[in-house]
């Protein structure tokens, strides 16, 4: 898999909100805006992607969306993406780094979709040529796949059995290095909402599993945890006393087996408290705010991370510190975060913050980073204006 890889820019034409939509992207974006103006839709479309290079497209596009307008209006039942990704992979011949970019484009209508193509190249051309080479060139259904590291693999000619297949999904053989890396990438992202938490499940015995990552719905917590306490015990007491200072009276956590056979649930110990407690008897802000940790501290994340309102349900005097823990994870991996939470939000540097708006009825994407009024409004007042700005929703307004 790509070492380090992050989505450096994304553009997507077409879909909902996003006629022609524009962004470049940071190790850590946390995003802002109105309700309704983008954010959960820039979700909903990486994890398309994601979802389509495990899975045939669905009918519906979106699965659960039936009935939901999926293609921005006015404009053609068709969306078009182009995203550069950051491998950290140097180019023999040159040794600069060039970024991956993936492109594709899906035709409507709803019911009888189809990829129209999909390219895989170099983000720019290289060494004389006057283009960029291409690992993957399909057009309706057809066409080639190469690698310049494989000379024995150095091209094949595809055709997909299915018009709602990606021809990314096909890709099975690890020696065709730079597609089954960009594959297991995507592959790997994950998007979490402190909305589907399932704490009826997290509150259970769960099976043991190697090397786990948390599932979007946490249901395998204590199996994460499990793996922490027995093969990274340095990270699981980081994780204690993470929890130490943001749960007053927490003592400890520990994993035992109980259940059924190779199942094991937490227990923590809290002063003043004889006996162990379950998971099953914390609150639902400790159980989310236990998640969001444990994300941080694991020592193979996965390659991106998207969470929805990670400010949700927990205490403020937390989010400090979790704030901190979002900016050490991103040295490992890649972060966005939604967040309505002014409070949340003050804990960044302008830098971190991106804020979506909608203008005449399109999202548009902007950097607060990039205003000098507001850079001199901090300089003066402080970090604390952020606050007081996103409040009055001046922030988005200036950005």
């Amino acid at each position: 898999m790509f070492p380090q890889s992050k989505i450096q820019s994304l553009r997507i034409q077409g879909y909902r909100p996003f006629r022609d939509f524009s962004a470049h992207f940071d190790a850590l974006e946390v995003l802002v805006g109105a309700n309704g103006s983008g954010k959960s839709s820039l979700f909903e479309f990486l994890k398309f992607l994601r979802d389509s290079v495990h899975v045939d497209i669905p009918p519906e596009i979106i699965a659960g969306s039936i009935g939901q307008q999926i293609f921005h209006v006015p404009g053609p039942q068709r969306f078009w993406w182009s995203i550069d990704i950051d491998t950290g992979f140097r180019i023999k011949e040159t040794g600069e780094i060039n970024p991956i970019r993936y492109q594709g484009e899906l035709m409507g209508p709803v019911g009888r979709t189809h990829i129209s193509f999909e390219r895989v190249i170099y983000a720019k051309p290289f060494k004389g040529h006057k283009t960029s080479y291409r690992f993957m060139n399909i057009r309706e259904r057809q066409g080639v796949i190469q690698d310049p590291e494989i000379k024995r693999f150095a091209k094949q000619n595809i055709e997909l059995k299915r018009p709602n297949q990606l021809a990314l999904s096909t890709i099975s053989n690890p020696m065709m290095v730079t597609l089954y890396n960009l594959r297991e990438y995507i592959r790997n992202w994950r998007f979490y909402s402190s909305f589907n938490i399932a704490n009826d499940k997290i509150r259970k015995s769960v099976p043991i599993e190697q090397e786990p990552i948390l599932h979007e719905d946490a249901g395998n917590l204590s199996s994460v945890l499990h793996y922490l306490m027995t093969e990274h015990p340095s990270l699981f007491d980081d994780l204690q006393q993470h929890l130490r200072a943001a749960i007053p009276g927490f003592k400890s956590l520990t994993v035992k087996a109980r259940g059924g056979p190779g199942e094991v649930i937490t227990f923590c110990q809290e002063e003043g408290v004889g006996n162990e407690l379950s998971l099953a008897d914390l609150s639902d802000g400790v159980l989310r705010l236990i998640c969001w940790m444990v994300l941080c501290v694991h020592p193979n994340p996965p390659t991106l991370i998207c969470i929805d309102e990670p400010d949700q349900g927990v205490h403020p005097r937390t989010l400090p510190l979790l704030a901190g823990l979002f900016e050490k994870a991103c040295q490992k991996t890649q972060l966005f975060l939604a967040t309505h939470a002014s409070y949340f939000l003050m804990q960044f540097d302008i830098s971190r913050i991106a804020v979506f708006r909608k203008e005449n009825g399109e999202t548009v994407f902007r950097k607060p980073k990039n205003s000098k009024t507001l850079c001199e409004n901090l300089s003066d007042f402080g970090q604390e204006e952020i606050e007081i700005m996103h409040k009055s929703d001046e922030l988005e307004k200036i950005a």
